[in-house]
């Protein structure tokens, strides 16, 4: 089995992201047919971060591997989706050059330097906003750490703006990002947090508001990161709790244990857009070094392996399915 430490970033490392910012994305061609909703492309493809190699790859139907770019120190490295699903943006050094970049998600080309960090910290991208602009940590910035909605590089819209601490924003559906913050702490004049609540904000920095607060969430059992997922119809958040995957509602309620593992780790919880009663994450059995593909349903039931690599020249970290654009999408 492979220690978690060797895998993933701890909370500490990845509280230090700084920055990072968008291009502009062509607007899918019309479609003729306004009513026609059959999907373009039946595939599932599934970008992730190899920790071994440092490199980002593509997985198709979850057999086939293709590598697009590797990354040079891959410290904080994982690959987002634009939403229509043709450009994956990271943070990594790629020719000496630390920055945030977007690349061509087919064939890792035409690979564009979006920004480079303004201070000592690097940065990271967390998601890819409907209207083209990344949304990120920056942190050094302020002295403390925001989300940020960045159109490029002079232009940075601080969203959250608050003296303490915003991490691990999601972009949802309706225009609305959420992220986790220490402005809640019971103990929050002291040095290190706790990230106990989930509030949301309009793209256009509005309507703040609180969803819930959980008590478990301290700097020990979120010590491997939250990297949250929500569901395609926006009800149901999935984040990762003290080794397992965790659910709640948007509204606060039913908070659920999903995974319930005994010490093996599930992370990385990932949906697909045509799919809201399933998560999938990364996770290993007992006797291979590598993190597999698996997915449950949101009523913890029914899990399914869906990779079966054997060695730890497989590690499958921070995956992300390309977008299922249908044709109505194209409208």
């Amino acid at each position: 089995m492979i220690k978690i430490a060797k895998l993933i970033l701890s909370f500490s490392a990845i509280i230090s992201l700084f920055g990072c910012t968008h291009n502009d994305e062509q607007k899918n061609q019309s479609s003729n047919n306004k009513n026609d909703t059959r999907i373009a492309s039946s595939k599932n493809i599934i970008a992730y971060f190899n920790q071994s190699d440092k490199s980002i790859y593509t997985l198709t139907d979850f057999k086939s591997k293709k590598k697009l770019i590797t990354v040079e120190d891959g410290n904080a490295t994982w690959p987002i989706y634009s939403p229509d699903g043709n450009r994956i943006a990271f943070t990594g050094k790629v020719n000496g050059v630390l920055a945030t970049y977007t690349m061509d998600s087919e064939t890792g080309q035409n690979l564009k330097m979006i920004t480079s960090p303004k201070g000592g910290l690097h940065e990271g991208v967390l998601d890819w906003q409907s209207d083209g602009s990344l949304i990120c940590v920056t942190k050094n910035l302020d002295g403390n750490a925001e989300i940020y909605a960045v159109i490029d590089s002079t232009n940075m819209q601080n969203l959250t703006n608050h003296e303490h601490w915003d991490f691990f924003p999601l972009s949802h559906s309706n225009n609305m990002i959420s992220f986790w913050t220490s402005r809640d702490d019971p103990n929050k004049d002291r040095k290190q947090y706790d990230y106990q609540s989930l509030y949301t904000i309009n793209t256009d920095g509005t309507n703040l508001t609180k969803r819930f607060q959980i008590e478990a969430m301290t700097n020990e059992s979120v010590g491997n990161g939250i990297f949250p997922a929500i569901s395609p119809d926006g009800d149901t958040y999935v984040f990762m709790m003290a080794l397992d995957l965790h659910s709640i509602n948007m509204d606060g309620s039913n908070l659920k244990n999903l995974t319930q593992s005994d010490g093996i780790g599930e992370y990385f919880p990932f949906f697909s857009n045509n799919e809201t009663n399933r998560i999938y994450f990364s996770s290993h059995d007992t006797i291979s070094p590598s993190l597999n593909i698996y997915s449950i349903d949101l009523e913890g039931n029914n899990k399914k392996q869906h990779t079966s690599f054997k060695d730890e020249k497989n590690v499958i970290l921070y995956a992300k399915f390309k977008p299922i654009i249908t044709l109505t999408d194209k409208k």
